[in-house]
């Protein structure tokens, strides 16, 4: 599985992102409110000093190298901005204090395409800004906000699964024939 992953099938990468959704969001012991507000569990946590998001801007048909990445607040305030040359990869810095979630929106200045996703938790450092992150925080603000269990929900709900098993367990058939040959 992991050679076809690398290999591009989409297919494996939104399983695998939907794997680990389930296991960091999985350990978390308590219900979060599914309300648009902050409520108390957020509203308390902040990046305590200044701290670097880093990661790939792409959307469905390619990476997107020109624009720009925004990190805002809930409320929409700009805490921080970089800039995307020729380069499909950002960087930026939040100041110290900086509460979450942040949503980071990737700009295109090619055809102002609009990608985002929500950071809720300041030990994490790489967020790659794809479709598949634009689709579930769009469907996480639907169900009532960027609360994590909300995300999680959204990143559990938007991965297709296969209706059959084409794993190598339960493929019948010829071997070789599966998924074009030996990998």
């Amino acid at each position: 599985m992991i050679k076809r992953i690398l290999a591009g099938d989409r297919c494996g990468l939104m399983v695998v992102i939907a794997l680990f959704s389930l296991l960091l969001f999985g350990c978390e012991s308590k219900q979060e409110p599914n309300t648009l507000s902050i409520g108390k569990s957020l509203a308390k946590k902040s990046f305590d000093k200044a701290y670097t998001l880093k990661g790939l801007v792409s959307n469905d048909k390619q990476t997107i190298k020109n624009g720009r990445v925004e990190a805002t607040d809930l409320s929409g305030q700009i805490l921080a901005t970089s800039l995307l040359v020729d380069n499909a990869r950002y960087r930026i810095e939040l100041p110290a204090g900086t509460a979450y979630p942040v949503i980071l929106t990737a700009i295109s200045s090619r055809d102002s395409e609009q990608l985002r996703v929500v950071v809720t938790d300041p030990t994490l450092v790489n967020f790659d800004i794809t479709s598949l992150t634009t689709s579930i925080a769009d469907q996480a603000k639907k169900m009532g906000g960027y609360t994590k269990n909300n995300l999680q929900r959204a990143a559990i709900g938007g991965v297709a699964v296969p209706e059959r098993d084409t794993s190598q367990a339960g493929f019948r058939g010829d071997p070789t024939k599966q998924f074009g040959g030996w990998h």
